[in-house]
């Protein structure tokens, strides 16, 4: 799996992590915050650009209309494919298409829009909705408006005395909410201006189906400040003990815990021996969130047991001890509403160790009313006071990454120092550009200053661009010797912008109380501290990393073996512990209570995997193994052909035929596929949109498009000789010749189709001119390589780690080759990670009964939507099973690109000596590209010894000439 997102985390984290091993700062409240209200009426005082935009020319200011429009929802009127349907006054959407509603407004003026809604089952993902009025979108916000689902944690059971991870319910529940900025940078509502008369209101879906119960354009109710939250609540102030509630489980005083996202994890915490519950040795989960809870808009709810009616002091127990330098803010709700403008943005500051946060306002612990029994306590991550300084750092990055573009369109990638190229006069807007990002970001320099107290690593990236754009603002032909150092800059933005809109936050507790004096010590004792220490030193002895055996007394038991650190000719696909753990838990709750079999599961490296069958340590089963090494396990007799197996074709049925090509030798199937990877065209928008260029749909449109980039400084992005096979197949070839058990006798490449394809591919790189290699997702988050094919699982990291073009850019399929019938072939060859059975385990009845389980469309889906909840968006699982596809969190339009390429891939089943083609067609290519030789005549003279190592391998697997094997 794809462990960038947790890579990037463990980077940002080492400064915590030797503050940690260092003492931690002493305990402090959190201090008194204000709400990000400022300006005229209460208007914020930082706004998204567009937004900010469409309320100047509304003349907004401030002031709410106090009237209410109701919205006829039962009566919407579907489009675009939308089902809707109407049920219990309310109106059921589907996933796809539009809905619109007409309505009338009496009294022109400005209105929030409150949503009533019930998430309706679909995937585990956000309801998205882009919404338009009289079919406009009146500014960027309202394309991506998320209305949140609610979840539940199943009860935490124990196995062996360590707790299993539990899994996420869904809870439907009818929901109100404000439309309101997704990524919480303001903490007001949207607001709409309706003119008198007649309008339409229309929600297009991006993803998920829901049911809307309510519409209603009114003003949303006015928070009060804390002194007018006293005076209407009085002081009757609570008396008695503190009140513990744990944060990650029901029990005592905490009465259910919902989350708004399954990504929001329980957490196993070994650093204090004072948390509750405590293992040195055995798993207990602990606490809850820390860097599965850190995206805006992202929420925890408490319901807790008040023992009386009261104004009571409420505490945190808990850490930030990820984001050394930024303060985690959080919006406080109590029975679901926010009970004082101080509580819009509570600051949770850095600590190393657990301390006691408690709610504070006029720089004193705050008196919050609870009435008697449940009461909701809730907490949605905010941005806080950084959310004017990210808004402003964004605004700059997009204004900086335009003149970059405009500047490369000028003078390349690779400027000449002695050419003037005249930047000021040929770029107007250069100089105005650097001066006004250079004013920007010293201002939101002080501001983060004013904010950590420090000028440490969070503000100089900040500080390196702002004095840069200064320096060019001067000096603007100096750029041509800055140009590597500004798209440094640039993207050091980006990745700042990453960092500090993650607000990550570890509960333990949340604790009533009569005053902040009467809270428990948020640590254990010194003494307590150092013996617990030297229990976890001594646990490290008896505890195996990489065993995961789950024994449930069953009659029998295999060997699973699950591969850690491989790669796809497509994507590097890596599992670790998190992995097996997963799969662990869905073993212990599923395949070993239905099926009475014990399951030894183990972490084994992919280099030792073959040494160590051979070795005589086999397991039964193996998962996560690569196609390559597959097909070296088959061709020498070491695997179960499972098409042999009862159920077989039932389970092909599930995976493309490519997928089922690529495990498949001599007529025999020996894996069944967990991954599929491929590639897929990915383009940026703006550019695209810019130099009025379509989206290529064969080669010869990436012909036409790539001198126009070239003519603006821009490159077309494509990998060499691994597109190869996929052009053999797109120009009506193979890469062997023969059918059924003669397939691999020979070489296809001296067909015509494949070289036609390899003169193609090389006249790229020779005549176009483009690179043989290139870092394309930077310099595609750059801009410099707009458009280019990579594999789809690139997609992910870019939405996480590049938000600075987020909107900007989309893939589609590849481009191909048009057909005599007008069809176009865009096949691609893809690479499968595989899951098979070995001979020497002797166990195949029970083994195929685990490898049917493990999987099966149900498993599957359970084990991709976990693991994206716990690594992140950026492990999406790269499934073989489009059923599963379909039911991850991509959008709408997503889907049916990805279902459109992965229906037009290709396997090659496994031929001895097919590592020699490879081999033999890099050498012709490099011997074109460099040496500038006739490509037919070098393919040619490459085949020869592609043939003779073809000749060798099936000799030595006693193949004869007419594919009949002399070992079977």
């Amino acid at each position: 799996m794809l462990r960038a997102k947790k890579i990037g985390r463990r980077i940002l984290s080492c400064a915590a992590a030797l503050l940690i091993l260092a003492g931690g700062v002493p305990c402090v409240s959190a201090a008194p915050v204000s709400g990000s209200k400022g300006g005229a009426e209460g208007q914020p005082s930082f706004l998204e650009e567009t937004y900010q935009s469409y309320l100047e020319k509304a003349g907004y200011t401030g002031r709410l209309s106090e009237d209410s429009v109701t919205v006829p929802v039962a009566d919407g009127t579907a489009s675009d494919g939308m089902k809707a349907a109407p049920q219990d006054g309310g109106l059921n959407t589907s996933e796809n298409g539009k809905v619109s509603w007409h309505f009338t407004v009496k009294h022109g003026g400005f209105y929030n829009l409150e949503v009533g809604y019930r998430p309706l089952p679909g995937t585990r993902s956000d309801i998205q909705r882009a919404v338009t009025v009289d079919g406009q979108e009146l500014y960027d916000g309202l394309s991506r408006i998320v209305l949140k689902r609610r979840w539940r944690d199943e009860a935490i059971r124990e196995k062996n005395n360590n707790e299993i991870l539990p899994g996420s319910t869904e809870v439907f529940t009818d929901t109100r909410v404000f439309l309101r900025d997704s990524d919480r940078r303001s903490s007001d509502p949207y607001v709409f201006y309706l003119s008198e008369g007649d309008h339409a209101l229309t929600f297009e879906s991006v993803k998920e189906p829901v049911r809307f119960n309510s519409l209603v354009f009114r003003a949303a109710p006015a928070v009060p400040s804390y002194a007018e939250y006293l005076s209407a609540h009085g002081d009757g102030a609570y008396r008695g003990g503190a009140i513990v509630c744990q944060a990650e489980r029901q029990s005592g005083a905490t009465l259910a815990v919902e989350k708004s996202s399954p990504a929001i994890m329980v957490q196993t915490n070994y650093t204090d021996p004072g948390l509750v519950p405590y293992s040195p040795s055995q798993i207990r989960f602990n606490t809850i969130g820390a860097n599965s809870w850190e995206i805006a808009g992202d929420s925890i709810v408490w319901t807790v047991q008040a023992p009386q009616e009261g104004m009571y002091t409420l505490s945190f127990k808990g850490r930030q001890s990820t984001n050394r330098g930024v303060t985690s803010y959080r919006r406080l709700t109590v029975n679901g509403e926010v009970p004082f403008a101080e509580a819009e943005e509570l600051p949770f500051a850095y600590s190393g160790t657990m301390r006691n946060y408690t709610v504070s306002a006029d720089g004193k612990p705050a008196r919050i009313y609870l009435h008697a029994g449940a009461n909701a306590v809730g907490l949605e991550v905010v941005l806080g006071k950084f959310g004017g300084a990210l808004n402003e750092v964004e605004q700059s990055v997009r204004s900086l990454n335009r003149i970059y573009l405009k500047t490369i369109q000028l003078t390349g990638l690779v400027p000449d120092r002695y050419i003037d190229y005249e930047v000021a006069e040929k770029i107007p807007d250069f100089v105005p550009c650097m001066k006004e990002e250079s004013a920007r970001l010293n201002g939101t320099l002080k501001e983060l200053v004013s904010l950590t107290g420090e000028k440490g690593e969070l503000s100089s990236i900040v500080q390196k661009m702002a004095q840069q754009a200064e320096e060019l603002a001067r000096e603007p032909e100096e750029v041509v010797n800055q140009l590597t150092l500004l798209k440094s800059n640039i993207s050091d933005l980006g990745t700042w912008i990453v960092s500090i809109s993650q607000m990550p936050l570890e509960l333990d507790s949340l604790t009533l109380s009569a005053g902040s004096d009467a809270l428990p010590a948020p640590r254990a004792g010194f003494l307590s501290r150092v013996l617990n220490g030297f229990r976890r030193f001594f646990a490290t002895f008896f505890d195996s990393r990489n065993d995961f055996n789950v024994q449930g007394g069953g009659k029998k038991s295999i060997k699973v073996w699950m591969v850690t650190g491989g790669t796809t000719t497509t994507a590097t696909v890596t599992s670790g512990r998190e992995q097996a753990q997963v799969i662990s838990n869905l073993i212990q709750e599923k395949f070993t209570p239905e099926s009475g079999v014990d399951v030894e599961l183990q972490l084994i490296p992919l280099d030792v995997v073959l040494s160590a069958s051979l070795a005589g340590n086999s397991p039964d089963v193996i998962i996560g193994l690569s196609q390559t090494t597959l097909q070296d396990f088959a061709m020498r007799g070491a695997l179960v052909d499972l098409s042999q197996m009862p159920d077989f074709d039932t389970m092909k049925k599930q995976f493309c035929q490519s997928a089922i090509d690529g495990a498949s030798y001599l007529g025999g199937v020996y894996g069944l596929p967990e991954q599929q990877t491929f590639d897929m065209l990915f383009y940026r928008k703006d550019v695209m949109r810019q130099l009025k260029l379509e989206v290529p749909k064969t080669w010869d449109d990436v012909r036409t498009l790539i001198p126009v980039l070239q003519a603006h400084n821009y490159s077309f992005y494509m990998p060499n000789v691994e597109l190869y096979p996929s052009l053999v197949f797109q120009y009506g070839g193979d890469m062997y010749e023969g059918t059924d058990r003669l397939y691999g006798s020979s070489t296809g490449l001296r067909s015509t189709p494949a070289m036609e394809a390899f003169k193609d591919l090389t006249d790229f790189f020779t005549n176009y001119k483009l690179l043989v290699s290139a870092d394309f997702s930077n310099r595609f988050r750059t801009g410099e390589m707009p458009i280019g094919i990579a594999s789809y699982s690139q997609y992910n990291q870019l939405e996480v780690f590049a938000p600075e073009i987020k909107g900007d850019w989309s893939f589609a399929p590849l481009p191909g080759v048009k057909k005599s019938d007008g069809t176009i072939d865009n096949t691609f060859v893809s690479d499968t990670i595989q899951s098979v059975i070995l001979k020497a385990g002797g166990q195949s009845s029970v083994s195929w009964r685990f490898l049917k389980w493990w999987l099966s469309e149900e498993v599957q889906l359970q084990y991709a939507n976990t693991i994206e909840s716990v690594m992140g968006p950026a492990a999406r699982y790269c499934t073989a099973n489009p059923n599963v596809l379909k039911q991850l969190p991509w959008t709408n339009s997503d889907i049916a690109q990805l279902v459109s390429q992965m229906n037009a891939t290709r396997g090659i089943p496994a031929v001895p000596g097919s590592y020699m083609t490879s081999r033999m067609v890099q050498y012709a290519f490099n011997d074109v590209v460099t040496d500038s030789t006739n490509p037919r005549e070098t393919l040619y003279l490459n085949t020869q010894a592609i043939n003779q190592e073809l000749a060798v391998k099936r000799k030595e697997f006693g193949l004869s000439a007419g594919g009949v094997s002399a070992i079977q």
